[in-house]
């Protein structure tokens, strides 16, 4: 037999392995089947994407792209691979990266609905809210069930402007929304959330009520959710770090102020406040991290105990491990920058724990009207966590926990650790409130925080195109037509 007759047809039996291990999950397998076959051909390039592929499943995020490139070495012009290797540089953040891989896959294939829809959300990330709407609009002409394109059009439209498109995006939304039994409950969801904010954006309110009522039904059937295990987690954060133990453990930890926290409930106006902060040129936005959360998560305190119950013996030791571990994981940007953002909004739970690993830290709690507050959750298929947004009665439990939480903090914090900004301040006088937000983070005063929606960081947040504008204060008072609907959500609420 001819020797690379036989190297070319183990190559192909190692590469037909790796896709099987591939389709079974059995990721690690993957990776050695599909290493095997580059080894033998080093120019095979369905199999480096292979190999991308299942190392990315791993998490060797170096490996994974390491391996994409080298498919592209292999086949200069290997859409998939092209397309593969920008939507790992996306999934670390670097979207500016991303760009012109994800551009080529589209060009080089611009019949695969995916090419097109993963290029166009990353132009919105980037900024390009104009270029990415296009982009999306091509991919629902080759595929409408593509995932989440018809809810994030919706979003980036107006739905009354007239216009043949928009009417066209409607009559899809409708359409399938009257045939729920032939989608799957995500789909189905997406498409009722759509439809409530085309109906919402057109004054047909009735309509939209119905609509996210079913909307919130279906995604809660979806998710497996404890409100009473949020509640009590809640209640024991607060039981734990009282006064006692952050006297006991203050100035313990990093002496670091590189980070800058903003914390609070979805649809506070946490975006706007981290792109006005992110303007100034030295702050790095690190977005929605789950820094602080992954150290904690699978932590383990004397007797096997988990956090928080193991924070009651916390000591010195502790708080500074633990500042180590977090600051290593804080981006710092490129070029670096001495500042960093954390809008992991759920850190509003660890401001006692912040405190004691980073007493230097700047802590900026977002609040709004909460009638505007709620709804706009309720309004809203979030990408994420959130799961006590979908059912009214837990979406105000939940409300009510977070404030006694946040009334603890104000209790036991120094004051100047905290800056609270009410969103409507805020866009009333935009100035001040800025000036306000700089000073508290001890940074200069400088004109381009003014200028925020100028900024081409990306921003992945289900505010990513309305921070692309100046301030404005349309979403003030949203809820006031649904109030009939959204009484038993709003009954006792406390102003935030």
């Amino acid at each position: 037999m001819n020797p690379s007759s036989s190297r070319r047809e183990r190559a192909q039996a190692s590469f037909e392995a790796g896709v099987a291990h591939l389709q079974q999950r059995a990721w690690l397998a993957a990776a050695q089947a599909f290493g095997s076959a580059v080894a033998l051909r080093p120019d095979h390039a369905p199999a480096h994407l292979g190999h991308s592929r299942a190392t990315r499943n791993l998490g060797q995020w170096p490996q994974a792209e390491r391996s994409a490139r080298a498919a592209l070495e292999a086949d200069p012009s290997f859409a998939e691979a092209a397309h593969y290797l920008g939507a790992l540089l996306v999934e670390t953040d670097r979207s500016a990266e991303a760009l012109p891989f994800l551009q080529a896959a589209a060009e080089w294939a611009p019949e695969v609905a995916a090419h097109q829809r993963d290029l166009g959300v990353t132009q919105i990330f980037l900024g390009d809210v104009a270029g990415g709407r296009e982009r999306l609009f091509r991919t629902i002409d080759l595929d409408v069930h593509a995932n989440e394109v018809l809810y994030t059009l919706v979003r980036l439209c107006r739905m009354n402007d007239g216009s043949a498109r928009t009417q066209r995006l409607f009559d899809i939304v409708g359409d399938l929304s009257a045939r729920p039994d032939d989608l799957p409950s995500a789909e189905r969801a997406q498409v009722l959330f759509a439809l409530a904010k085309a109906y919402e954006d057109r004054s047909e309110h009735a309509q939209a009520a119905r609509a996210m009522e079913q909307a919130n039904a279906v995604k809660r059937a979806t998710v497996a959710y404890d409100i009473g295990a949020a509640e009590s987690r809640m209640r024991q954060l607060a039981e734990i770090f009282d006064r006692p133990l952050l006297d006991r453990l203050a100035r313990q930890g990093s002496a670091s102020a590189r980070p800058i926290f903003i914390v609070g409930m979805p649809r506070s106006g946490s975006t706007l406040i981290e792109q006005i902060l992110c303007a100034h040129p030295d702050v790095h936005g690190a977005g929605e991290a789950y820094h602080l959360p992954g150290i904690l998560e699978g932590s383990r305190g004397l007797g096997g105990a988990s956090y928080p119950q193991w924070a009651r013996t916390m000591n010195e030791i502790d708080c500074a491990a633990i500042a180590e571990a977090y600051l290593k994981l804080l981006p710092a940007g490129r070029p670096a920058r001495p500042r960093t953002t954390d809008k992991w909004l759920d850190n509003f739970e660890s401001l006692g724990l912040i405190r004691v690993c980073l007493p230097n830290a700047k802590i900026i709690h977002c609040h709004r009207d909460p009638r505007d507050q709620l709804f706009s959750c309720w309004s809203l298929l979030f990408s994420q966590n959130q799961e006590y947004a979908y059912d009214i009665a837990e979406l105000r439990r939940f409300h009510r926990a977070y404030q006694g939480l946040m009334a603890h903090w104000r209790d036991v914090l120094p004051s100047q650790s905290m800056l609270e900004v009410r969103y409507e301040r805020l866009v009333a006088e935009p100035e001040a409130g800025t000036r306000a937000i700089l000073a508290h983070c001890g940074l200069e005063w400088d004109e381009q925080a003014l200028r925020f929606w100028d900024s081409k960081r990306q921003v992945k947040s289900a505010s990513m195109a309305q921070v692309r504008e100046p301030i404005y204060d349309r979403s003030i008072g949203r809820w006031r037509p649904f109030a009939e609907l959204l009484a038993p959500l709003f009954a006792g609420l406390e102003p935030a």
